[in-house]
């Protein structure tokens, strides 16, 4: 992994490389921040440069023999530990998954715990096991095999237990020779305060828009290139947040369009359109029904936005904004709270198994009271 192919955090990467070039390399350090601003990759890229043979004023060489070895993960000096699932209730080691974590970074080094869950486990019972530290103790009481450090990264840091914490903090504390160990979380209250009073953290932003937008017209991502803005400011600077938005933007499509014609058929209240409409509804399934009525909730909260005519405060597409123009009008500090409440009720009793046709016909006749208040 090179700094080079890592989105935005300049700043970043310049501490780090200025760090080793000075000799200047804490040897605990703490990555704090979501997926998609880039930890798991900046940490790939550091460990590289860290154990490149031929680093320039920049970025390691990608050719010797390190670099070639750190980008398949298989580099003799560089070890992993992150959550795992037990295997028929026998100690399990990350070293059994290390096969599958290595395709799942060179797939998408940007990986969220979910993604990694969801590749491994059908449950969501993953864990950093007491027996990992002891496993990582042993491996790093050996001498380096090719580099000056050792570099242990420790992915998802959250999810160890406190029995490998506590295992790891003589570690951290006394390592052995030069070793370097990168802990990334997204949530550094969930690590115990002996383990965060150790380490320096190292706090990622989300990445800029600019960033995100060259990253984004370089891949080979297909998208709607009309509403790049709207991918990009939803996106909130996390790069993970972006590719998930434009994946769902067709499902997206269908939820607007669905609620367009509920707004519609709750002014003018047609028997024959309020018929087809609880079709619709009914044949989305409960768990598309719930996903609607949170879209429906975000609606409207970006209409009443519109009205304010606070555009910095608003997150819609192109379609969303033409419709806004006629529509927002109707969204006011009288019923925004009514119209908002009404969707969350409504999930609500989604979620509790209640008639979606009944459900969803007592909303429309609430949306006929609510929009026309004025």
């Amino acid at each position: 992994m090179f700094f080079k192919d890592i989105i935005g955090q300049e700043n970043i990467k310049r501490r780090l490389i200025n760090g080793v070039k000075e000799g200047r390399v804490a040897h605990a350090q703490l990555f704090i921040g979501a997926a998609g601003y880039g930890c798991l990759p900046m940490a790939l890229a550091y460990s590289q440069y860290l154990c490149c043979e031929n680093r320039s004023d920049t970025d390691s060489c990608g050719e010797c023999s390190a670099c070639r070895q750190i980008t398949k993960l298989a580099f003799a000096d560089l070890h992993f530990v992150f959550p795992i699932v037990k295997k028929d209730s026998k100690e399990t080691f990350c070293e059994e998954y290390l096969k599958d974590f290595r395709e799942a970074v060179a797939e998408n080094p940007y990986m969220t715990l979910d993604d990694w869950q969801n590749r491994i486990a059908d449950t969501k019972n993953t864990e950093i096991y007491t027996s990992e530290g002891d496993e990582l103790i042993r491996k790093l009481n050996f001498k380096t095999y090719q580099s000056e450090y050792k570099v242990a990264i420790v992915w998802c840091a959250e999810k160890m237990n406190a029995f490998f914490a506590n295992k790891v903090l003589k570690l951290f504390e006394e390592p052995t020779g030069k070793t370097l160990f990168i802990l990334i979380t997204e949530d550094e209250e969930q690590l115990l305060q002996t383990i965060r009073s150790r380490m320096q953290p190292i706090i990622f932003p989300p990445i800029d828009n600019e960033n995100l937008r060259n990253a984004l017209l370089s891949s080979n991502l297909e998208y709607d290139h009309d509403n790049i803005d709207y991918f990009i400011k939803n996106a909130r600077g996390n790069w993970v947040d972006l590719l998930s938005n434009i994946e769902i933007n067709e499902v997206q499509e269908q939820y607007f369009d669905l609620f367009t014609n509920l707004m519609r058929t709750s002014w003018t209240l047609k028997v024959d359109a309020i018929q087809g409409l609880l079709k619709d509804f009914s044949d989305l399934g409960r768990p598309s029904q719930i996903a609607f009525l949170q879209f429906c909730q975000k609606e409207i909260r970006e209409n009443f936005i519109y009205n304010l005519k606070v555009s910095d405060l608003s997150y819609m597409n192109q379609a969303e904004e033409e419709f806004a123009q006629n529509f927002s009008r109707f969204i006011n500090e009288n019923n925004v709270a009514h119209l908002a409440a009404e969707f969350a009720l409504a999930e609500a009793q989604i979620k509790q198994n209640g008639n979606a046709k009944i459900i969803f016909s007592d909303v429309i006749l609430k949306l006929n009271k609510f929009i026309q208040m004025k």
